[in-house]
């Protein structure tokens, strides 16, 4: 399908020599003597009258600890397999196309039913362009387009999956289509070279316009299975 428009990580081994302290009190005047000796590597030491470290003091919350890009996204993947069957075909095919990245991940956070379905009634609602009233024009004519691409462009698999049925669904039936169900020759019109070319099945739709696309867009669909 085309759309056209006229330091490596290192991991270090560290050594660390450690030195365990041993005070002992002098029998006569009461004086510290302080000697200094290898520790054991599998003993540690452990001064009964130090204090414990503020590291140790102030360990870090594991729920408080920041969350990676990678883990946001394992967590939106583990919230979206838990999702029931309904809400689950909702996200992932009646709005595939039409959903916001934000809207997707917003639904995604909600705990319970009764927030995910005061979701998707608000998810139409900021669609609705007559919200005065009680059809929703967007939400019916979204639907009709879905059934539309599954009776007309299924191949194998579900209309609304194919290419044909992703434009449809997004963009509407096109202004105007040229099909080439048989390939064949091809006279190239000058913008693309001009001349004559051997090519597999294609169709083109013309759209005259779309928002924040622009005028005069093709978009050639070609069917290299043949």
């Amino acid at each position: 399908m085309r759309l056209k428009r006229s330091p490596a990580f290192i991991n270090p081994t560290f050594s660390l020599g450690v030195l365990a302290l041993f005070v002992a009190l002098s029998a006569g005047g009461g004086a510290q003597t302080t000697t200094a000796a290898p520790a054991d590597p599998g003993r540690a030491v452990v001064d009964a009258n130090s204090k414990p470290s503020p590291v140790s003091q102030q360990e870090v919350d594991p729920l408080k600890r920041p969350v990676t890009e990678k883990q946001k996204k394992a967590n939106e993947k583990s919230l979206h397999q838990e999702l029931e069957k309904t809400y689950k075909k909702w996200l992932d095919e009646d709005v595939s196309y039409i959903i916001t990245d934000e809207e997707r991940s917003a639904f995604l956070k909600l705990s319970n039913d009764e927030e995910r379905d005061q979701f998707i009634e608000q998810f139409w609602l900021r669609r609705d362009p007559t919200p005065d009233t009680e059809e929703n024009e967007f939400k019916e004519e979204h639907y009709r387009r879905i059934a539309y691409a599954n009776e007309h462009f299924a191949a194998g698999i579900p209309g609304w999956k194919t290419d044909r049925g992703r434009i449809y669904v997004v963009f509407g039936p096109a202004d105007q289509i040229e099909s080439h169900p048989s390939g064949g020759t091809y006279e190239r019109p000058m913008e693309e070279g001009g001349g004559q070319t051997s090519t597999y099945p294609f169709e083109q739709w013309r759209y005259r316009y779309i928002e924040g696309i622009g005028q005069e867009v093709i978009v050639e669909f070609v069917d290299r299975c043949m």
